[in-house]
């Protein structure tokens, strides 16, 4: 029994080894083979908590979810604050028993180590109301939260304090200059508070962040990694710096229908813990994420101020319907909205990236260049991909209007702690004898150009001459070839190191103790690792692609982007001329001087106050009335589908029909159409070129299970007509327009009087509760028989698509 360990507890030399062929099997994804191996070990050592695990997840990989339970059970039996409950609420949600999953998840976290992925589930369960009592789960989240004072109550102690003591100089000996003194130090006190003498309301341009991706970040990690950083150096310096209330923060809740504003002593407080450790577990952690998703989720909507910037400094691509919501806010209040765009990296490199990604990022690009009024990149190359793919697309992007931010920043403080050498050997590493690349282990990076450079230099100079090469990442998509190319090549696993998740102490070993640094990507939008490298007074080694010879500057040494045969050279050479190496970090250490983080945040506030400045007042008006709507017009003989998008392609005259949606009643769109949501939903449309009467085509789609009344108006048109339709129909109707419709636009309203929740059929994965749904549209007039004949043909035939606004144009 003392030979033998797993996971720390001693066991025989027979289950040591059906473990290790269960984990071998695993491995291999055979998970019925897996279970086999861990049920024969756990049938001779039954008190392994780990491996009734391991069991569970085998059989909820072959979709054994009562099996799965039972094991699940028996290692939370022998280990109450383990994985386990967490785990058979990951099942339940699988099984569709929301409920379950629910009490599952709250004994998770009220557990002795407080499981963060509990609390994850359960504030996802608060945050989308799923119908479950939220005073109930509100009041489970915050029990036994330790009350702490918040850390931004010391500005105001203070300012309190001298307070009290200008109060009291009557009884105190000073002379009038220690007054003044005094006074002058609360004046200071209150302006860097953010407060005015005379406690007036700030009346300007109100700057709003939206921290949507930086507060879903830290649902997953806690220490900031680079454009977390730049988010909450930029945020902090706004608030610290600009007039009270002058500054909000605002998070996109789609379930919520709404912006909701984020409390600013919460959010500060939870970023100045984030920076702290990287700790998940963390009380202290989990109280104030806690408290600030709850006070999120229960906050009002956000009503913007008239005319004010909404700038999103992280990414959006990946929230849906995000730029409906930024419509609607444009509509109400008149905001100017400005994101940060970090790359085109989907569009750009499309054969690097999977289909579904490049799809969701296109629809974002069609959507970010409808809605920006300015925009921040991190690099000139940034900017010029972005006005380019405006350029293909239709759109015209003043460069006045782009500001470019490079992030030239200290990522990693050379003097930091770093992980203890002994690491090296674990890793069968010495130092300065192995080359470190740092970065996702995916096709864009060109991992296979390194293989191929480092299998040439070692059949040139022998195994022992060449250093190891240490790739340092997490596995991203296309990889296969990678590790398939390291499988078949003993040369290459004699001489490469693939090493993932490590600590910032570990990786700051690395840096300090590689010869140089490797980063062969055929695309970036900035190359964080090339600055990093630099922070460590490391050469890199860099691709001339993109935005690289930018973030290397004058310290990288450059190959042609894609020529193997080039990067070996430039390898061999820093590899073997030990002269040259030395001159060049001696270059780096004289001359190479990051930025702080707070001055980048200074230069995105600078930028966003330029663009401030610039801007015209803010349209007057109320948020009853709203302003007026820009409404994109039809053109007719068009069919608009309102659907996801599926191009991985973009061209002149690529859009999306889901601008034609108004207000926030809509989901998002799906692979068909789209579900309004149960209080209706509406399209605002506008002709420009019409002549007499219109006959226009809507498709309809009622939910699956009850028959549905529905009702589509427009009162600007005269138009009203009700129906039924049986569960899961689809059906065209007609829309007759006699007169003119009015230049400005019109709405057409939808309602159907059945709705679903979808999270029952889920289990609470999809939280929508969909109404009557609206796949499309087609107008045209009323006496084009060319048009109706095409229509009602392709309609036949489904062969609509030949007839959509977006289509690619043929080229013969």
């Amino acid at each position: 029994m003392g030979h033998y360990k797993s996971a720390g507890v001693p066991v025989s030399a027979v289950v040591h080894g059906l473990i290790a062929r269960g984990n071998a099997a695993r491995t291999d994804e055979d998970w019925a083979k897996a279970a086999r191996y861990y049920s024969d070990a756990l049938d001779q050592a039954p008190g392994l908590a780990h491996i009734w695990i391991q069991l569970g997840h085998m059989h909820k990989r072959l979709e054994n979810y009562e099996q799965a339970m039972d094991a699940y059970a028996r290692a939370e039996a022998l280990d109450p604050d383990g994985e386990a409950a967490v785990e058979q609420g990951h099942v339940a949600k699988l099984q569709q028993r929301g409920a379950v999953a629910l009490q599952h998840y709250l004994r998770a976290y009220r557990g002795a180590r407080r499981n963060p992925d509990a609390l994850r589930e359960l504030l996802n369960l608060l945050e989308r109301g799923t119908g479950m009592n939220r005073e109930a789960l509100t009041a489970a989240l915050q029990g036994g939260k330790v009350n702490r004072p918040r850390r931004r109550a010391r500005k105001v102690e203070g300012l309190a304090s001298l307070t009290a003591l200008l109060e009291q100089v009557e009884g105190l000996d000073l002379d009038s200059a220690q007054i003044a003194a005094l006074q002058e130090a609360r004046a200071r006190i209150m302006d860097k508070a953010g407060q005015s003498a005379g406690d007036e309301p700030f009346d300007g341009h109100e700057i709003v962040f939206d921290a949507s991706d930086l507060i879903s970040y830290f649902g997953n990690a806690r220490l900031p990694t680079g454009i977390q950083r730049v988010q909450i150096a930029t945020i902090t310096g706004a608030v610290e710096t600009r007039p009270e209330g002058s500054v909000k923060v605002c998070c996109f809740s789609d379930q919520a229908a709404s912006w909701s504003e984020v409390p600013l002593d919460a959010f500060m407080d939870l970023c100045a813990l984030s920076l702290e450790s990287g700790d998940r577990t963390d009380p202290e952690w989990l109280d104030a994420y806690t408290q600030l998703k709850i006070e999120i989720s229960l906050a009002p909507a956000l009503e913007f101020a008239r005319g004010a910037f909404l700038v999103n400094l992280g990414t959006s691509w990946w929230l849906q319907n995000y730029f409906m919501f930024v419509r609607e806010a444009k509509r109400l209040y008149g905001i100017r909205y400005i994101p940060f765009v970090h790359d085109f990296i989907p569009i750009m490199t499309p054969e690097h990236c999977v289909k579904e990604l490049t799809q969701d990022f296109i629809s974002w690009a069609l959507g970010v260049y409808q809605h920006a009024d300015f925009f921040l990149v991190n690099s000139q190359a940034t900017k010029c991909d972005l006005i380019k793919v405006a350029g293909i697309l239709g759109h015209e992007v003043d460069a006045s209007d782009v500001a470019v931010i490079p992030l030239d920043a200290e990522f990693r403080s050379p003097d930091a702690k770093v992980a203890p050498t002994d690491k090296l050997r674990e890793w069968g590493l010495s130092a300065n004898d192995f080359v470190l690349i740092v970065s996702t282990i995916e096709s864009r990076k060109n991992h296979i150009g390194a293989l191929d450079a480092w299998l040439a230099l070692i059949q040139k100079h022998g195994a022992r001459q060449v250093p190891k090469l240490v790739c340092v990442g997490n596995r991203g998509w296309l990889n296969d070839e990678v590790y398939a190319r390291i499988d078949q090549s003993p040369l290459l696993r004699s001489r490469v190191v693939m090493l993932s998740g490590l600590s910032d102490e570990e990786l700051g070993l690395l840096y300090k103790s590689c010869r140089f640094t490797l980063y062969p990507s055929n695309y970036e939008g900035w190359g964080l690792p090339v600055t990093e490298s630099l922070c460590f007074g490391k050469v890199p080694l860099l691709s001339d692609s993109s935005s690289l010879p930018e973030a290397g500057g004058p310290f990288g040494v450059y190959f042609e982007a894609g020529s193997t045969k080039e990067l070996t050279a430039k390898a061999e050479q820093l590899i073997f001329d030990h002269a040259e190496r030395a001159r060049l970090e001696a270059k780096i250490k004289a001359d190479f001087k990051p930025r702080k983080w707070q001055d980048v945040a200074d230069q995105i506030g600078h930028e966003i106050e330029a663009f401030v400045s610039r801007t015209a007042t803010a349209p007057s008006g109320d948020a009853e009335s709203g302003l007026a709507e820009r409404i994109e017009p039809v053109q007719f003989g068009a069919f608009y589908p309102i659907i996801r998008n599926f191009e991985r392609r973009i061209w002149k005259g690529l859009g999306s029909a889901e601008i034609y949606r108004s207000g926030t009643g809509w989901w998002w769109p799906d692979d068909w159409g789209c579900w309004t949501k149960p209080n209706g939903g509406q399209l605002a449309v506008r002709f420009t070129d019409q002549k007499g009467p219109v006959r226009g085509f809507v498709q309809l789609h009622a939910p699956p299970d009850d028959v549905t009344k529905f009702e589509v108006a427009a009162p600007a048109i005269g138009f009203h007509l009700e129906g039924t339709l049986n569960p899961g129909e689809y059906r065209w109707i007609a829309i007759d327009i006699p007169e003119i419709a009015p230049v400005e636009g019109f709405h057409i309203r939808f309602k159907g009087s059945h709705s679903v929740d979808v999270s029952e059929r889920t289990g609470g994965l999809d939280c929508r509760v969909i109404a009557l749904g609206v796949g499309g549209f087609y107008f045209c007039h009323a006496d084009d028989l060319v048009a109706r004949a095409n229509f009602i043909e392709a309609m036949t035939i489904g062969g609509l698509n030949q007839l959509a606004f977006n289509r690619e144009p043929v080229i013969f």
